[in-house]
């Protein structure tokens, strides 16, 4: 006896899921733009004009919330196994980017993660919007 695996193609989905997949299409994207966005802010407050740290900072708590929207739409959107986890790793990597930035006295060189996670936060949102484009 032969085991098919179930899949779940967009047009089967109740209309509910596939707003909610919209939904999360397009805040996956907005969070993308934004870290992006965050490293031009750091940047130009290190190479430009030193004073513009506090936006830097203050234009992080905007978007931060984000990955915890994600997770919770994954659910309704009846995603994938494999997106739903992407979406903890957002919110883990969305943590340790704070802690490193609030604490970097105190950790020491281990602040210098602080970009690093940065590269991690965009390019899980890049392999999220590539799982999401599968079909």
């Amino acid at each position: 006896m032969e085991v098919q695996k179930m899949t779940v193609t967009r047009s089967s989905l109740p209309a509910s899921a596939q707003y909610a997949r919209l939904g999360f299409s397009i805040l996956n994207v907005l969070f993308a733009i934004c870290i992006a966005l965050q490293v031009f802010l750091a940047g130009f407050a290190l190479f430009v004009d030193s004073t513009q740290w506090g936006m830097h900072g203050n234009f992080a708590m905007y978007f931060a919330p984000i990955p915890v929207l994600l997770f919770i739409l994954s659910f309704p959107a009846r995603l994938p196994k494999g997106i739903k986890m992407k979406s903890l790793v957002l919110i883990g990597l969305i943590l340790l980017i704070f802690a490193t930035a609030v604490f970097s006295e105190e950790i020491g060189f281990a602040a210098a993660a602080h970009p690093v996670i940065s590269l991690g936060l965009f390019l899980n949102a890049l392999l999220i919007m590539r799982e999401m484009t599968k079909g």
